[in-house]
């Protein structure tokens, strides 16, 4: 392979993952982008935000086949049209693998131990293969609670994207930032946790912010040394 070559490099791109409980404003999160948006909707869940409402520039998964409908977008899509694309949300997607799978049993209800190995190579190689688009890419998910353990030996829960740990730990690899979107109860404001803890997994490597509200998740300084 050759040497790397920053003037026939492309245009400088970032990969984004957002998570949170279902409803907090993740499909929202996406007006802020700037530039010609496509969103890829894979829990069909833009219907009742007003952003997207009357706009053509969605793929929406049929739940009934989502693996071969993902196939016919990866394979349809022309990203130099775009500025940004909306993954929302890989949970879901997991969610309909699995049911689709279990079709395929006797029962219709048991998924088999293939099954999921299935899934880490299929969502491994769809990440790898739409992350190389020269296009900005906000992926979302839900979040959910894992055991981790720490050097010492000691447990803990901790917040993290609703995926499997496989394609989820090459996910969060491949980010250039990863948050985890909350909303407080009181005033109904939401924001996004930038700096990770023993309970909740984050990922920054854009900016140095610990948080910031929704309406600001993109403003980042693109200069920071690392």
């Amino acid at each position: 392979m050759p040497a790397f070559n920053w003037k026939d490099a492309p245009k400088e791109n970032y990969r984004w993952l957002v998570y949170g409980v279902p409803g907090v404003g993740k499909t929202t999160l996406s007006k802020y982008l700037t530039g010609k948006t496509y969103l890829l909707s894979l829990d069909d869940s833009f219907h009742r935000i007003p952003f997207w409402q009357g706009k053509n520039d969605i793929w929406v998964i049929d739940p009934q086949k989502p693996i071969e409908d993902l196939n016919a977008f990866v394979e349809s899509f022309d990203p130099s049209k775009y500025d940004n694309l909306v993954i929302d949300n890989l949970s879901n997607l997991q969610k309909l693998f699995f049911i689709e799978k279990a079709k395929e049993t006797r029962t219709g209800l048991d998924n088999k131990m293939s099954d999921y190995n299935e899934w880490t190579t299929y969502l491994t190689r769809f990440i790898a293969y739409v992350f190389k688009w020269n296009i900005n890419i906000l992926v979302t998910a839900w979040e959910t609670q894992t055991k981790i353990t720490d050097p010492k030996g000691q447990e803990f829960m901790q917040f993290g994207p609703d995926i499997r740990p496989n394609p989820r730990d090459y996910l969060l690899g491949s980010c250039d930032l990863v948050g985890r979107m909350i909303q407080k109860p009181q005033s109904g404001e939401r924001g996004i946790i930038l700096q990770g803890s023993i309970d909740t997994y984050v990922k920054n490597r854009l900016d140095d912010r610990i948080g910031c509200k929704a309406q600001d998740f993109f403003n980042f300084k693109k200069s920071k040394d690392k």
